[in-house]
């Protein structure tokens, strides 16, 4: 096969899976490559799939970034696939999920310009289309005010959701759980960024029950996905709430579990064999 991992020409931070990734696929005997979304000159026509892995920088230019999806998916198979792809790309997937039964972390979502108002616990304000920890600021109870003109300053016409600091980040922390042709593969423990932060992460950790159900309960909506990450964070209350279903371009966290590698290869030999035109 002749493979094409979807990137940016500027990384705004190192991806430490790709070397692996290129290696896997290598050492399987195809012809891989990076591609990265944002060259006008890239040419996805040639490839039998285009992997989308480290576009990072897409939430700077959605549109764009919508465009390219559907064009790559009219030229070739786009994995994860495009429809999938867009109805991910803004957060308020969220509120769907919410109506169909699945628990989430509590979220509001601000328009510009719409006010935050008095908030009587400690909250979390990010974009509703963004990736990583790109503006996504902590503040206390009291600061509305300060974060009001933090969010003015920040959003540029851009919806921001609001969420409550969950305390058990600190403790527990945020949970991964990676999914790969369906089958959750490993499991990784991660404190979430804010503004300035660095990610500590660790693991991997089996999948127990608890988690794959939490997983396959999340992505049933959507259907069939080469790659899924669900992040799941503990209420105070004990419960386990989807904080984010990532089908863009998630980290897949192969640095710390590589066994992955060989099940994420077999299952893009699959979707490319099934969807190979006759």
């Amino acid at each position: 096969m002749k493979i094409a991992l979807a990137t940016c020409l500027e990384l705004p931070e190192p991806d430490h899976d790709e070397a692996i990734t290129l290696e896997a696929f290598r050492h399987a005997g195809h012809d891989v490559t990076m591609l990265a979304w944002d060259d006008p000159d890239a040419d996805a026509t040639p490839f039998d799939a285009v992997i989308i892995r480290s576009t990072w920088d897409y939430p700077e230019r959605p549109d764009d970034f919508s465009e390219w999806v559907r064009r790559t998916a009219a030229q070739t198979l786009l994995l994860n696939p495009a429809e999938m792809v867009l109805e991910n790309l803004d957060k308020r997937y969220l509120n769907r999920l919410a109506a169909s039964g699945i628990a989430v972390v509590p979220t509001r979502f601000v328009a510009p310009g719409e006010p935050i108002g008095p908030m009587d616990a400690p909250f979390v304000l990010k974009p509703s289309i963004g990736a990583g920890s790109m503006d996504t600021r902590c503040f206390e109870s009291g600061e509305h005010a300060e974060a009001q003109k933090w969010l003015e300053a920040t959003a540029q016409g851009r919806t921001f959701m609001l969420q409550p600091y969950l305390h058990s980040v600190a403790t527990v922390g945020e949970q991964s759980i990676v999914v790969i042709g369906g089958e959750p593969t490993h499991r990784i423990r991660k404190r979430p960024r804010f503004l300035e932060d660095d990610e500590s992460v660790d693991g991997p950790f089996p999948v127990e029950p608890e988690f794959a159900r939490l997983a396959a309960e999340a992505l049933a909506p959507y259907g069939a996905a080469l790659y899924a990450r669900v992040d799941v964070m503990r209420a105070d209350d004990g419960r386990w709430l989807v904080s984010e279903v990532e089908l863009i371009e998630p980290s897949l966290f192969f640095k710390q579990n590589p066994d992955a590698l060989a099940p994420f290869v077999r299952a893009v030999e699959d979707w490319v064999a099934e969807h190979r035109p006759q």
